[in-house]
């Protein structure tokens, strides 16, 4: 793949990407896909709590299609970094699953949306403990259901890290796993993100994180106080917090150990990883370097942005084309009829 043309797509009859004219460039694609209002979506769901570890708790959003049954396929989806599971992209993925007549389990990643104050403990980018804990609460309430994981960003790097280490420790009824826009080298990401071009961005993340901080350490006043003021970027929040509160030793040793790029060429279930190489948080580079194993394809786009991905044509009911490209994945993958959406 070169990035001068979009790639063929691995299923037969999707369209490639292209953008919108209007919509030109990384940082465009990422900046519109994010606040660029839609359609408010709604379906049913129900809230469960699932118990983690050292007394921490996790909330998820269970969405069954009409006459779903155990045998019929499962997802579980997985947000990104300073989201939650009513992010705009994971509500119009999952509306997407359920008309497709497939389960979906959008995850509250720890201490994130709904499950804000069920933990003291904080996500990261390999706490795959968690997701695991979800998928197998999903298995026991489907017993025989073919299940996915699908994460979108940080998430994405936990759906691949999962899919991976399941080679050594299985997940019952893991079949297959997608990941859209993953970092999966988070060292290289920590670097990109820093260019001039890019500082915004970062600045914009530690603002975020440092608030999110400010309200656990408000929740539960007794956690030991951490002085983020000299954090100024990614790398110095993860070296002054994301590290040290969970047992790394620093910033390096947390993105070695939780970067699933060294991990991808063992997974040994089907997927697909898409990602845009103008994306302005990761770069493209390490894509290029990974022996994908056969039964994982990788589309790199050579635009798209940051989960952006707002097409030049519509396809599947609107300009989403990663939403719609997730949905066309899954209903080759099991064999279920996309309806357009709207129906």
């Amino acid at each position: 793949m070169t990035s001068l043309m979009a790639p063929r797509c691995s299923d037969t009859g999707i369209p490639p990407f292209v953008p919108h004219p209007w919509v030109r460039g990384g940082h465009t694609q990422t900046i519109v896909g994010r606040y660029l209002p839609g359609p408010r979506i709604k379906f049913p769901s129900t809230s469960h709590v699932i118990d983690v570890d050292q007394g921490d708790r996790l909330c998820i959003l269970d969405s069954a299609p009409e006459g779903w049954v155990s045998g019929d396929p499962g997802v579980v989806l997985i947000h990104g970094l300073g989201g939650c599971a009513r992010a705009p992209y994971v509500v119009r993925v999952a509306a997407r699953l359920l008309r497709l007549g497939i389960r979906v389990v959008r995850m509250n990643l720890r201490g994130a949306g709904a499950g804000f104050g069920l933990a003291r403990g904080i996500y990261h980018a390999g706490r795959t403990e968690d997701v695991r804990r979800v998928v197998d609460w999903l298995g026991s309430t489907a017993p025989g259901s073919p299940l996915a994981v699908a994460g979108f960003s940080l998430g994405a790097n936990l759906a691949l890290k999962l899919a991976a280490e399941a080679v050594d420790r299985p997940v019952e009824g893991l079949d297959s796993v997608l990941a859209a826009n993953p970092p999966i080298d988070l060292a290289a990401c920590c670097r990109h993100i820093q260019r001039p071009e890019n500082r915004i961005y970062d600045r914009n993340f530690v603002r975020l994180l440092r608030a999110e901080v400010a309200r656990l350490q408000a929740r539960f006043p007794d956690l030991e106080p951490i002085d983020l003021t000299p954090a100024k970027t990614l790398l110095d929040f993860d070296d002054l917090y994301t590290a040290p509160r969970n047992g790394f030793r620093d910033a390096v040793d947390y993105y070695a150990q939780s970067s699933s790029g060294p991990l991808i060429p063992r997974i040994q279930i089907p997927g697909l990883v898409i990602h845009a190489e103008d994306d302005p948080f990761i770069p493209p580079d390490p894509f290029r370097y990974i022996k994908f194993p056969p039964g994982l394809a990788l589309e790199l786009n050579s635009s798209g942005g940051h989960l952006g991905y707002f097409s030049r044509t519509r396809w599947g009911g609107n300009r989403r084309w990663l939403d719609a490209r997730v949905a066309a994945w899954f209903a080759t993958r099991w064999g279920r009829v996309n309806p357009p959406v709207g129906s």
